[in-house]
């Protein structure tokens, strides 16, 4: 609540002066700031001034101003109407979302609110793409890509953290950050270096991919990206074998499969059929080849034959099928991607857990610690919702991840 009344002051010392240029001196020698700061608070309050739908929940103590700051950064490129039009569908949510899930929802939200100025605006910003080296006063140095096209940097980064997690592998004492850091010179510098390529995992509708459609697809590891780069960064994967997936909105269910065919307006059109066709010939989610050594639970029988159900680890097919449907950890505010989570056995496997994708969740490693050793709890629901319970006994509810 102060925080909103310092800002409508802030834009108030200007609207009083005659000569508007020079409000920040007037602010800075008021408060004790420099002009730099006094300027930058100056913007910020026209820019919130501006939403007030969100002035009003900041005032009243709905958001804080961390949120604030999120609201009107990422609705800056939106005209004032379509901007508070944005906030208002997300304001009832922001209270329990961190400012990286809001920050995630507007963007998607922005994008698919203008998507040809969306596209103008990306368009614009990778033609000022540039590399900038920057020595520092220690003798090292920083190198640094700016404004890059997102898929691109998104699988390059893929690249370098598969070359550092191979070499932490193979035995390296290096931290993390040091192998990453070391794979990005060596690959920069032709230095030879063993590691998989990177790899893209695209999020996007098949009317997206199609044409059919605008609404903005996502990157793992990024967050929402115009429809345009999502089909370039699809068009990018021509060897791939794809996976899709279909959501049940009524029941929430998740139908998996992988094809090497690629979309066209006639699959728009053939949806349905495909999808039924699919489900029914779709091969057993619980196939399995056990694997040497690998860990299985001692036999119960009835020499009856549960294929992969009594392994620790889940098959190929069963963890694609419960990361497509999780998509991210399903801990109270991670947005960690499916893809790097472990999985995790809703009722345990030692207890007689299955590993079937309806036990099992995805959830980062912190997160599976936290349940495993610091003593929070979850149960879900039908609907893909997860009931989590502190050590303290505070209650959180995580919802299923939109389609």
């Amino acid at each position: 609540m102060a925080d909103a009344r310092v800002l409508k002051a802030v834009a108030a010392v200007e609207d009083a002066l005659p000569a508007r240029e020079f409000a920040p001196m007037e602010i800075a020698a008021a408060v004790a700031w420099s002009r730099q700061a006094a300027a930058s608070r100056l913007a910020f309050a026209h820019e919130f001034l501006r939403l007030r739908n969100v002035f009003s929940a900041l005032a009243t103590g709905e958001i804080d101003l961390p949120k604030a700051r999120v609201f009107c950064e990422e609705t800056s490129v939106l005209p004032s109407a379509k901007a508070e039009r944005v906030c208002a569908i997300l304001l009832p949510q922001a209270p329990l979302l961190t400012t990286g899930q809001l920050r995630a929802k507007l963007m998607r939200l922005v994008l698919g609110e203008d998507p040809d100025a969306a596209t103008s605006r990306h368009n614009e910003k990778v033609a000022s793409r540039r590399l900038v080296f920057e020595p520092d006063r220690d003798g090292c140095a920083n190198l640094l890509g700016l404004d890059l096209p997102t898929d691109k940097a998104r699988a390059a980064a893929d690249a370098v953290h598969a070359h550092a997690r191979l070499a932490s592998a193979f035995g390296s004492k290096r931290t993390m950050g040091q192998l990453r850091a070391d794979a990005f010179l060596n690959l920069l510098t032709g230095k030879p270096s063993s590691g998989r390529g990177g790899s893209v995992e695209l999020t996007a509708s098949l009317q997206t991919l199609a044409k059919l459609a605008e609404t903005p697809g996502e990157l793992a590891g990024y967050g929402p990206v115009i429809a345009d780069i999502a089909r370039k960064v699809a068009a990018q994967q021509e060897k791939a074998c794809w996976t899709y997936t279909v959501h049940d909105t009524e029941s929430g269910e998740v139908f998996h499969g992988t094809t090497r065919s690629r979309p066209s307006t006639s699959d728009c059109q053939h949806k349905r059929r495909s999808i039924l066709g699919d489900r029914l010939n779709a091969p057993s989610a619980h196939a399995h080849v056990a694997s040497p050594g690998e860990e299985k639970r001692p036999s119960t029988g009835t020499g009856r034959a549960e294929p992969g159900l009594d392994r620790r680890r889940a098959t190929a097919q069963v963890a694609r099928i419960v990361r497509a449907r999780d998509r991210r950890c399903r801990a109270p505010g991670c947005r960690v991607p499916a893809s790097r989570c472990d999985l995790d056995h809703r009722q345990d496997w030692a207890k007689g857990g299955r590993t079937e994708a309806g036990n099992l969740v995805a959830l980062c490693r912190f997160h599976h610690r936290a349940k495993r050793e610091g003593g929070w709890r979850y149960l879900s629901t039908k609907r893909g919702t997860y009931v989590w319970r502190s050590p303290l006994g505070s209650i959180y509810t995580v919802g299923p991840e939109p389609p």
